[in-house]
């Protein structure tokens, strides 16, 4: 095999001396630097796994003495659940997870609450998508509305969509991430307007807040992500109260 005669000039990787190599790829002027830059290198490769091993260990440990504790910060929380402090307080917000304000900057959690949050949630596989569903006498439905559709058409909220599909067990399927719900069976539910609310059912912000101990942004939150039916008087905003309860009275034990 013929030799090139190109000299290329380059500085060693190793000992920083200038050679003339034959291939651009060559990094070392001689067998002896090679080796040695092969001896460092696997030496940083056994340093990145000990330090990433004494690393796993210490969270460990630290996650062993944390779940000893009967009240955590958020921030051990977070280390638990290996999320961002950020996740954490989505969970709060939404109702997930119960936080008790000691100050208006210092919240604990109790560990109980987060081994029943993760106990009342087990993984469960949605049914295989599919354009067909079958009514309560097995016949065949093929006309479906989305949620969004059903929000619009009949002005209702996507908590009250979820709420009365399960009430009235309307037949439903998921498709592309969506779910679909059939259009017979919801034009009949939601076709009958319910009786409006009364002036006894409404509470005002103020008094939820008091009654839950939550900020108005924690409230706004739960207002809007479970899309909580709400009417403004005046400049106070008030909510059902039979919605609120039910997000955020904890369930009785029996």
């Amino acid at each position: 095999m013929a030799t090139s005669n190109i000299r290329i000039k380059k500085v060693c990787q190793w000992c920083g001396n200038e050679f003339e190599a034959q291939k651009a790829t060559t990094q070392y002027c001689c067998k002896r630097c090679a080796e040695h830059a092969y001896k460092e290198r696997k030496r940083q490769e056994k340093k990145k796994i000990t330090e990433t091993l004494d690393s796993l260990t210490a969270h460990e440990n630290k996650i062993n003495q944390l779940s000893g504790r009967d009240y955590l910060s958020v921030a051990e929380v977070a280390q638990i659940l290996n999320v961002t402090p950020r996740a954490v307080y989505n969970l709060i917000y939404r109702g997930t997870i119960k936080a008790y304000r000691l100050t208006s900057q210092w919240a604990v959690i109790k560990r109980a609450d987060i081994d029943a949050m993760i106990e009342a949630r087990p993984y469960e596989r949605k049914p295989k998508a599919t354009a067909l569903a079958n009514d309560e006498n097995g016949e065949a439905i093929s006309e479906f509305y989305t949620t969004r559709e059903i929000i619009e058409k009949f002005g209702v909220s996507n908590s009250w969509v979820f709420a009365q599909g399960k009430a009235h067990n309307i037949p439903k399927v998921y498709h592309r991430g969506k779910t679909l719900w059939s259009k017979t069976h919801c034009d009949r539910v939601f076709a009958a307007k319910p009786e409006p609310p009364k002036e006894d059912d409404w509470i005002s912000y103020s008094d939820v807040r008091a009654e839950y101990n939550l900020t108005h942004d924690q409230l706004h939150n739960y207002v809007k992500y479970h899309g909580l039916r709400r009417k403004k008087v005046g400049k106070y905003t008030y909510i059902l109260k039979s919605e609120i309860d039910a997000i955020l009275r904890p369930p009785t034990l029996k």
